[in-house]
């Protein structure tokens, strides 16, 4: 026993040689420390272990001869404290892996330490500790598996979401293999033949959206894996029992050498959907069936009972012209501004009934051009020379001008004049006293432009398209002076359309306005009449004037 503590004092010897104690230290690239196991005060430690604490113990002169529970901080109840203990008690080495320092002004740690007793005689002589810092490798670890755990959740909510979904996903590989990745999926597949490519099914047919049959190997689903991209493509597919519709969108996914590595592909039931369109557009197509029925009866009436006006108004229009014939010399004057009064008025329902029937007409298509060859320079200077008596009474004066002295055209001339009369006659309705109304007519470029322009109160900017639509008028209180239906321009309009042309207006308020009419420059042919204004159709001119002009009153 002697000789064997003996050999432990030679060693005690070897371990208290400073020079020996600090080359040993000095070379490992571990943290090392040596205490008196009796009073655990520090006897020697390299840098390595001192750089674990807190300043000033991280320097050595601060550290040396002081015992462990004064440089360490946090030593009471630690598990540093703990573990020397046992190594004290047991007197046989232990370890305390990824041991966290906290509390430190430096900031947490991590250490993995080792406590190995030196016995002399059976009893710890010194504690050699040994330290080595595994602060990257635990916080590297812990980010790892804090990433992996919010994979896993994100995963798991992606695995929620996707098998929530009402459309169906697919994940479809270059072989045709396919998986479903929803409840949804394993429903829609059947209807596919779960995508075997050359496998049709038995009794299923194929539509695209303009129902036409889409063969099974030229589906969506086998084209999108061969590299082609689909968005939102109906496919309705048509089974012994039922019809379904879908829309498949789908793309591939390729890997670094651009090479398919597989298809994502959604698939929705838009089954109900389009059953609540095909509803709405029967539903569309009756109420529009039932409208045309409707406009079909007015249209109807409107000519009945625009037939059985204009058989009495002929009745009082031939019994005011007998009268005027056989009876003029003997009415008063009383009694002829009664007649005439009568007269204005029959002839503004002869105007009236007219404009419905050519309403009616036109709406059912069924308004027909009679062309004949005219000169449509000697028809236009003799309308606006017909309009004068009017222009007079309110001291007007109308011009005519042409850049052509002759035009002869193939056009409707009844058609034409009513064109023009009903633009003058709003043209004389519309200006003051004292003012011009002008009426040019230029031939060029293929076309016969016609303008009257009038020095009148004018029309709102916002109002110049209102005219033209179907008893539009500008405001009835501007009209008080000269009654209208409000469907004279767009009747015009109409005519003018018939005839091939275009009509346009410019207008400013209380600075006049521009009617243009543009007709295409047709030329005249041997097979149809020429017309030449003698007195039958002189007096036709006027006879359509007295109509179209029926709703002017001038003062007597």
């Amino acid at each position: 026993m002697n000789e064997h503590c003996n050999s432990f004092m030679s060693l005690k010897n070897e371990l208290t040689d400073i020079n020996a104690i600090e080359q040993y230290l000095l070379n490992s690239q571990f943290g090392i420390a040596v205490y008196r196991a009796k009073d655990m005060v520090l006897v020697e430690a390299n840098q390595v272990w001192l750089n674990r604490l807190d300043e000033p113990f991280n320097n050595k002169s601060f550290s040396v001869g002081k015992p462990v529970n004064e440089i360490i901080t946090g030593w009471k109840g630690s598990a540093f404290e703990k573990i020397w203990n046992i190594a004290v008690q047991t007197k046989k080495g232990v370890n305390l892996p990824e041991y966290r320092y906290s509390g430190m002004k430096k900031g947490i740690s991590y250490w993995n330490i080792s406590l190995t007793p030196i016995l002399y005689c059976g009893e710890p002589l010194y504690i050699v500790e040994t330290s080595f810092d595994v602060t990257e490798t635990v916080i590297n670890r812990n980010q790892e598996n804090s990433r992996n755990a919010q994979l896993s959740r994100q995963y798991r909510n992606f695995e929620t979401v996707v098998e929530n979904m009402s459309d169906a996903l697919f994940v479809v590989y270059p072989d045709y293999s396919i998986v479903a990745l929803n409840q949804e999926a394993h429903i829609v597949k059947h209807f596919f033949n779960s995508f075997k490519y050359n496998s049709p099914p038995v009794n299923i047919k194929y539509y695209d959206a303009n129902d036409n049959e889409i063969p099974y190997n030229d589906l969506p689903v086998f084209k999108i894996i061969k590299g082609d991209i689909y968005e939102a493509f109906r496919v309705t597919v048509v089974t012994r029992e039922d019809t379904h519709h879908y829309s498949i969108s789908g793309r591939p996914v390729y890997d670094n050498y651009s090479n398919t590595y597989f298809s994502i592909i959604s698939i929705r039931d838009i089954t109900s959907q389009v059953n609540n369109d095909y509803y709405l557009l029967k539903l569309e197509k009756e109420r529009k069936e039932y409208l045309e029925r409707v406009i079909k009866v007015k249209d109807n009436f409107l000519t009945l009972i625009s037939h059985e006006f204009k058989t009495p108004l002929t009745v009082i229009m031939t019994a005011i012209q007998a009268m005027e014939l056989f009876c003029g010399n003997e009415l008063s004057d009383k009694a002829k501004r009664y007649i005439n009064t009568i007269k204005q008025n029959t002839l503004r329902q002869f105007r009236l009934v007219r404009n419905l029937l050519d309403i009616t007409r036109g709406t059912a298509d069924q308004i027909r051009l009679n062309n004949r060859n005219i000169d449509i320079v000697s028809l236009t200077r003799l309308i606006t020379e017909s309009v004068r008596i009017y222009a007079l009474q309110k001291e007007l004066n109308v011009s005519f001008y042409s850049n052509v002295s002759e035009k002869t055209v193939c056009i409707d001339d009844e058609k034409y004049e009513r064109i023009l009369l009903n633009i003058l006659s709003n043209a004389i309705k519309f200006t003051p006293k004292g003012k011009n109304v002008k009426v040019v007519l230029t031939v060029k470029n293929g076309y016969i432009n016609l303008a009257v322009k009038d020095e009148g109160i004018g029309i709102p900017e916002d109002k110049l398209d209102v005219i033209f639509e179907r008893f539009g008028q500008v405001d009835s209180s501007l009209s008080r002076q000269a009654e209208g239906s409000g469907i004279g321009l767009y009747l015009v309009k109409m005519f003018v359309e018939k005839m091939g042309g275009t009509i346009s207006v410019k207008s400013k308020p209380f600075h006049g306005t521009t009617f243009l009419v543009r007709l295409p420059d047709t030329s005249e042919t041997a097979d149809t009449n020429d017309v030449r204004y003698e007195e039958g159709e002189n007096r036709k001119i006027v006879d359509m004037m007295n109509i179209e002009f029926s709703d002017i009153y001038f003062s007597k």
